[in-house]
């Protein structure tokens, strides 16, 4: 009798749990997520707290500049580098086509603005130029990224091609897997947390050359609240026709944060819609004791 009535008490604390998590699961499962892959992460842990396709590799367009802003934070830190230095566009700076900021050949930066100009509307100009300043060439910083991409355990499935997610000359793209994406988020975010104090920016000002950058992450909008999230600072977008619209985003709620990627989705909203369907699925999931 009493092994009939623990088991009956077991029963009574496991159904409301299995409750709880079967009506949770559907929100993203039961209404299928419209990316090709998706991953949602626990910052802290780095629990997989949801995943599709999470090992399969895709065009982050770019979202892989998380890894030239990585390298740019880690120069800043080790002493190479610093906010206020100037950087001259060069020719080849100034060709890059997307997403760009209005300057042109000699015109000087700092490492601060084009930081900002490759953050907020991913400027893929203003990422040229800091690599080619960091490293002489972008070939030379793509394998600089390769190379720091193994040093943080990403996956052999992940190789960058050029600091910006553009095809190359060859029409090569860099490839990531979702959780790969979601590892250079975290590990970004770890070792240089002040970099949501740029990512969470609508946007910035450079009074040198009197550009205003917005930013392209519509969550970051509080006036827009079919797409807003409490506590969202971050973290990157990505575009091109090969890997559709792409997110990592990040927000803390009550001192947890998450991290999530969506690749593959079909227009620029649906990229933040589909995150915000995972953060409140995170975020509505108990924490671990």
């Amino acid at each position: 009798m009493k092994v009939y009535k623990k088991s009956i008490s077991l029963f009574a604390i496991l159904i409301p749990i299995c409750i709880i998590l079967f009506f949770l699961e559907p929100y993203i499962k039961g209404a299928p997520l419209q990316a090709e892959t998706a991953i949602l992460m626990d910052a802290k842990s780095g629990e997989i707290l949801y995943s599709k396709n999470e090992h399969t590799p895709r065009a982050p367009a770019s979202m892989s500049k998380m890894m030239t802003e990585y390298i740019v934070l880690e120069q800043i830190q080790q002493g190479n580098l610093k906010w206020d230095e100037l950087v001259t566009i060069s020719r080849n700076a100034s060709h890059t086509e997307g997403a760009r900021i209005p300057v042109k050949v000699g015109d000087r930066l700092t490492v601060k603005d084009l930081f900002h100009a490759m953050v907020l509307p991913s400027a893929n100009n203003a990422t040229v130029a800091l690599a080619e300043h960091i490293a002489k060439t972008e070939e030379n910083f793509t394998a600089m990224m390769n190379a720091k991409a193994k040093k943080l355990k990403l996956s052999s499935k992940t190789k960058f091609v050029n600091s910006t997610g553009l095809a190359n000359e060859y029409g090569e793209e860099t490839t990531m897997t979702a959780l790969d994406v979601a590892t250079l988020a975290r590990q970004l975010l770890t070792n240089f947390p002040d970099v949501v104090n740029v990512t969470k920016l609508t946007s910035y000002n450079i009074k040198s050359h009197g550009i205003t950058l917005k930013t392209t992450n519509k969550m970051l909008d509080s006036s827009n609240q079919s797409l807003s999230v409490p506590g969202m600072d971050g973290l990157k977008t990505g575009f091109t026709d090969s890997a559709g619209y792409c997110f990592a985003g990040t927000a803390i709620q009550d001192d947890r944060r998450v991290i999530s990627v969506v690749m593959g989705t079909k227009d620029d909203i649906e990229r933040f819609e589909e995150t915000k369907k995972l953060f409140a699925y995170g975020f509505n999931r108990p924490k671990k004791l």
